[in-house]
Order: C-alpha cells, then sequence, then structure tokens
C-alpha cells in the first residue's frame, strides 16, 4: 500500500511564507489559496517551521469574539475583541506563532511513512525538502489521492482533475 514517493505525490507549488512577514500576511495566503499552512522560509528558502490555521487560533493570535462579552446583541462582535484582533495581525510576525520544530520528509521517502507519521505526530502537512530548502509539500488529501489511484476503478472527478472511483452521480 502505498508504494509511491513523496515527489509522485507532493504538490510542487507550495506557497510559503517569508520569516518577517506578518500574521495578517499568513491569514491572506491561507485563506486566498485555500490552504491551511504554510512553511516558513528565509529569505534563502531555508525551512524555518510550520504556520498553520491552529498556530494562529490556539496561540492566541487571531482574538475570536466572545459570546458572553458581546453588547445589545447576539451577534455584535465585542468591539476591542475586533480591534485587538485586526491589531495582532498587523504587528505580530508569523515567526511569533510558527510550529518550530517541524516534521520534514525527503523526496524518496514512502508515502505510507509519510501517512504514518502524519497521523502518530497529528499534522495535517509535511514539508518535503531537500538540503533543508522546501521543494514540496504533502498533505493528508494528497495520501487520500494516492490511496484513489492504488484502488480499483480510477477515473476523473468531474471539473475537478483528479480521479475517483466510478461512481453515478444521483441527486437525492
Amino acid at each position: 500500500m502505498l508504494s509511491l514517493a513523496a515527489k509522485d505525490i507532493m504538490t510542487r507549488d507550495v506557497i510559503t511564507i517569508r520569516k518577517g512577514s506578518s500574521i495578517d500576511e499568513a491569514l491572506r495566503l491561507m485563506a486566498c489559496h485555500n490552504i491551511s499552512g504554510l512553511p516558513v522560509v528565509d529569505s534563502e528558502g531555508y525551512l524555518q517551521g510550520i504556520i498553520t490555521e491552529s498556530d494562529l487560533l490556539l496561540k492566541g493570535q487571531i482574538a475570536l469574539p466572545d459570546a458572553r462579552a458581546q453588547k445589545n446583541s447576539i451577534f455584535a462582535p465585542h468591539p476591542d475583541g475586533v480591534q485587538e484582533a485586526y491589531r495582532r495581525s498587523h504587528e505580530t510576525l508569523v515567526e511569533d506563532a510558527m510550529t518550530r520544530k517541524v516534521l520534514t520528509f525527503m523526496e524518496d521517502s514512502l508515502a505510507s511513512d509519510i501517512a504514518r507519521e502524519m497521523i502518530e505526530h497529528a499534522v495535517n502537512r509535511v514539508p518535503i525538502v531537500r538540503d533543508r530548502k522546501v521543494v514540496g509539500i504533502v498533505s493528508r488529501r494528497d495520501i487520500i489521492l494516492a490511496l484513489a489511484k492504488e484502488s480499483n476503478g480510477f477515473e476523473e472527478c468531474p471539473g475537478k482533475g483528479h480521479r475517483v472511483g466510478k461512481g453515478q452521480l444521483i441527486e437525492l
């Protein structure tokens, strides 16, 4: 199972963020590219860490509205909380929130080994590196696609460019 190597399943056009960038820039990149994590690199492209949705949410870099603190309406965010989140996102740097101990793999690593380590370490993506420089990234979705490729009856997903089993789409 999953006898493919990282180089066979990885995303090669990796969206990264430079050390010294703001949290605001990380949020913008994640939102615009519909991704949940970014490798953090230095000016020469060497991996320094990774910043994820969890880093931003769990380390308090984004102030979520507290319903108990809201005035006049359950839908109105607490003004101080919104201002604080905005201030933090513009003043705080990615290295203040990133994870520094990053699980990485090389291009020839087996997808099965990557999947096992991702589960064991509870991570959703791993950078693929060559000489500490990011050359790709493997996400859990990439692992699922690799599993689908090894299964029977693989064909294109309608409108997505990926493949799935030979099912019929019906409206329920």
